[in-house]
């Protein structure tokens, strides 16, 4: 039986994140299906993922994956040289608050999830377009989003950009974006992306 227990949904991109992750390390553990409304409990923010460990309660992606690679052996998911893994911290961040702020909500509307203003929406979609070159860009430069080995920063990135063919105003912004796209063929083949792949995704709002 598993002692790490993760809290939250499949088709949630942070959720995903945070299993890839265990993957990738080869970590055992149980999912917990819980909705964000249900995870008060676990975190008073109302957000998933959370992850139980023995007496240990952790939310937060970053702070989870940085507690499993620090207590865990398996795929490094931070190279140990200083400023590597200072790049790794640089676009995991970048995922977490430029590309995630804009696509996020957006998807949320697309999906029904968030009443979203037509105006609001397509402000989120421009910035999208604004924001996803900057990734199209490093990964021309680099076989992965930190350089050339897979990192964490590739863990918080692929379950956002797996969503983009999903929604054709979006995937015409990938479709622009051959370095992402060569990128997420390349991560499609790994375990970890296969066997976190969302059995149900949101279906788009009428």
């Amino acid at each position: 039986m598993a002692t790490i227990k993760i809290h939250g949904m499949p088709p949630s991109t942070f959720t995903r994140t945070v299993l890839m992750a265990c993957h990738e390390k080869g970590i055992d553990y149980d999912l917990v299906m819980m909705r964000p409304m249900d995870i008060g409990a676990l975190n008073p923010f109302l957000k998933i993922p959370a992850m139980t460990h023995g007496d240990l309660t952790l939310f937060e992606s970053i702070a989870i994956l940085r507690y499993l690679e620090r207590t865990f052996g398996g795929t490094k998911l931070w190279p140990d040289e200083p400023r590597a893994a200072a790049m790794v911290d640089q676009w995991a961040s970048a995922v977490s608050d430029s590309l995630v702020n804009a696509a996020l909500r957006y998807m949320a509307a697309r999906f029904g999830f968030l009443p979203v203003p037509a105006e609001m929406a397509q402000k989120y979609l421009e910035k999208k377009r604004e924001v996803v070159p900057h990734f199209d860009r490093r990964l021309g430069e680099t076989r992965f989003l930190a350089g050339d080995g897979l990192t964490a920063a590739d863990l918080f990135l692929a379950p956002l950009l797996f969503y983009f063919p999903d929604i054709p105003e979006m995937k015409s912004i990938l479709d622009a974006a051959p370095h992402c796209g060569r990128w997420m063929r390349e991560m499609a083949s790994r375990p970890s992306v296969r066997a976190t792949e969302p059995q149900q995704k949101p279906q788009l709002a009428a």
